[in-house]
This record gives C-alpha cells, structure tokens and sequence, in this order.
C-alpha cells in the first residue's frame, strides 16, 4: 500500500520520465541506399499449331506443286535500343538434299517459298546465305530463305505476329525422279538483328 508522501513521490517521477520519452520521437538516422537493378533479357520464339512440327500435305507430280500454306506465330520481347529488327529465316540443313528418298533427291533451289505478310510476297528458292544476327550466323549458306523482318521501335519493342509460309517445289528441268516419299526438316529460327 502506498503512503501519503509515497503518491506524490511517484507522481514527480512519471513528469520526469515523460519528456524524456517525447524527445526520442524525432530521431532518425542517416539515410542508406541500396541500389537496385535487375535485368529482362531479350527474347524471341517462333510457335507453330500443331506444338512443334508440322507435315506438308500433298503429293508430288512433275512440274510446279504448291501445297497448303504453314501457318507460323513469331514473337519477342527486346530491347529496342539494341534491336533494329526481328527476322525469320527458314532453311535447309543440307542445301543439296532438301527432301531426300535414299539416293535421290530435291534439292534447296527447287524448293520455293513465300510469305504474302512477309518479305519475300512472291515465290523465291531456299537459295540465300546464312543470316548474320544474334552475334553469329544463322540459317544455311546457299539454302536458307529470309521470311520475315519486322522492324523494332519503343512502340512494339513487345510483340507478335502469325504469318503463313507457301511452299512450292518446282521440278520443271529436274531429272526424273522414283516413286517414293521424299523427307526432309525445314528449320524456322526467329532472330534479332
């Protein structure tokens, strides 16, 4: 129990105590900083409808054959200060055996392809050299095809496009060919440049 001359005792106390308690409020310390910077890298892909490959439909007769139109999504996200343009290229590993049936074969400049949205919007052979982009050499010399080349700006630095690719093989002056199924891989790669 607490005296009479205990209350004031204590009373005095607490005012001593409670300036001490607001003149800590307003302290601080001195400003840090941490620096932050956290990288998106560049990306660039090509898809296609049936996930990841496709089977050009139709048979082969002499002459001129054109088949369905491929359908194909291009798509990136870059840098547009880094980056002029995206381009695709299509082509043929081994340009002197595009399509190949044992001993026999297509080659790359019989085979002809467009793209009406694209670059080239009339029929061109997988003649072309090798793409410079990405720091390196893409596509084949001598059976690649320059598809598409979308030019990059800050307004579409982010983006995507669907395309068709027609393909034709022209076997107009070719040497005869034997029945039989003529293979090959045609490969699209998305690149920026």
């Amino acid at each position: 129990m607490l005296s009479a001359r205990s209350v004031p005792l204590l009373a005095a106390a607490r005012m001593l105590l409670v300036p001490a308690l607001f003149a800590q409020t307003g302290a601080t310390s001195p400003v840090r900083t941490i620096a932050i910077s956290a990288s998106k890298l560049a990306s660039v892909g090509i898809t296609l409808p049936a996930g990841g490959a496709l089977t050009l439909p139709g048979g082969l007769s002499s002459g001129i054959n054109d088949f369905t139109p491929l359908p194909f999504t291009t798509s990136w996200s870059v840098d547009p200060a880094q980056t002029a343009s995206v381009a695709v290229v299509a082509f043929f590993e081994a340009p002197a055996r595009a399509l190949a049936n044992g001993g026999s074969a297509i080659p790359s400049m019989a085979i002809l392809g467009r793209v009406a949205t694209g670059t080239p919007t009339g029929f061109l052979p997988f003649t072309q050299a090798s793409l410079t982009g990405n720091g390196g050499m893409v596509g084949s010399s001598g059976g690649s095809l320059l598809l598409v080349s979308e030019p990059i700006s800050p307004g579409n630095a982010r983006g995507e496009r669907t395309d068709q690719l027609q393909l034709r093989i022209d076997l107009n002056g070719s040497p005869p060919l034997p029945a039989g199924t003529y293979a090959g891989t045609l490969n699209l790669v998305a690149v920026t440049q």
